[in-house]
């Protein structure tokens, strides 16, 4: 594997990596009050330990890229605990490295409107084959139109630097639909809404071929298919549900539940769906989702995964939590939109505000 050392001096250091851990302890294990702690993921893990108030950290990935998301992950959540600007030095491989590993400049091949509202885009993606193709989500990145497009670089912290000003990029993350190795081409599916400003939809039905974009990623795993599966959202979570579903066993026990606006925004998932119609009402208003899942019972082998407006998401995961106290490995719910906002929101918030 790939190594990467740094160390960082801080007095709230230790607290910051307690928060990080107790964020996400499905990733994080910590063995005391003053660590060691260690992050497991596919792309590789990091080993952190204190002396005083610093903390010395190992990070190790599988290969360029693996080693790149862990320095990312580690700096990026340290600098937002602390909420301060930090600065790295690492020493090991890829020290050097400028363009992200897990960066991509796409090329429009076509885009269709699949029904009244989800239009399809396929991009050829250079070196598809090296990337984590099983996994869900890409950060798109789309240019101001008129300019050629200045991408994200990699800074020698191990965090990401951004173009600012006239070569601001929209920064959209999307599920991967579809991967196709052989044509080194992939599907992004984007929900078509009502708006004013400049929006990722807008672009999706405007764009042609040979228009470019970045893509960042992926990352995000696919839902376990062993036991009982319960899938459940809105129209931005059908593409990860169709993934999902087309890679489900012959015989699995899953249960999907979808929320559209009506009959003519249903898409055949290979899968049986239950459709839950809002007839109208405005997207993120209604509380279908939340009854469904209200409606039915838990069982030892259940994995929950859902992913809606962020009101759906808080009124979801607050029963899934407290009501039927399922355990956070068997479940994932996530917010992948928040009314009268337009761009990214986290699928978890990963730090809290010190009160």
């Amino acid at each position: 594997m790939l190594q990467a050392i740094t160390r960082l001096s801080h007095p709230e250091a230790i607290e910051a990596m307690h928060r990080f851990q107790q964020d996400h302890p499905e990733f994080i294990t910590v063995e005391s009050e003053t660590g060691p702690w260690s992050m497991i993921i596919p792309a590789g893990r990091f080993f952190v330990t204190t002396e005083g108030d610093h903390l010395s950290v190992l990070a190790e990935g599988v290969d360029t890229i693996g080693l790149s998301y862990l320095k990312l992950i580690f700096v990026d959540h340290i600098r937002e605990y602390l909420d301060e600007e930090l600065e790295f030095t690492w020493a090991g491989d890829e020290t050097d490295t400028k363009v992200p590993p897990f960066f991509r400049q796409i090329t429009v091949v076509w885009s269709k409107q699949l029904t009244r509202s989800m239009q399809r885009v396929r991009f050829a993606v250079p070196d598809l084959e090296t990337l984590q193709h099983t996994e869900l989500h890409v950060r798109l990145l789309l240019p101001p139109k008129g300019r050629a497009p200045v991408w994200p670089w990699m800074t020698a912290s191990g965090g990401m630097a951004w173009p600012q000003g006239e070569d601001a990029l929209m920064a959209r993350i999307y599920t991967l639909r579809s991967v196709d190795l052989a044509a080194g081409e992939i599907e992004i599916d984007f929900v078509l809404h009502a708006c004013d400003a400049p929006s990722a939809a807008n672009w999706s039905t405007l764009c042609q071929p040979g228009d470019v974009a970045g893509m960042l990623g992926p990352s995000g795993q696919i839902p376990p298919a062993t036991g009982r599966l319960l899938l459940l959202g809105d129209e931005t979570a059908l593409p990860a549900i169709a993934r999902t579903c087309e890679a489900l066993p012959e015989g699995a026990d899953c249960e999907v539940l979808v929320e559209v606006d009506g009959p003519q925004d249903e898409m055949d998932l290979g899968w049986p769906v239950i459709w839950l119609h809002r007839n109208g009402a405005t997207p993120g208003t209604t509380s279908l989702l939340a009854d469904a899942v209200k409606a039915r019972e838990p069982s030892e082998d259940l994995y929950l995964w859902a992913a809606a407006e962020f009101g759906a998401f808080k009124d979801i995961r607050r029963h899934v939590r407290s009501v039927w106290n399922l355990p956070r490995e068997r479940h994932s719910v996530v917010a992948y939109w928040r009314s009268g906002t337009e761009g990214l929101l986290p699928e978890e918030p990963h730090h809290k505000k010190k009160a």
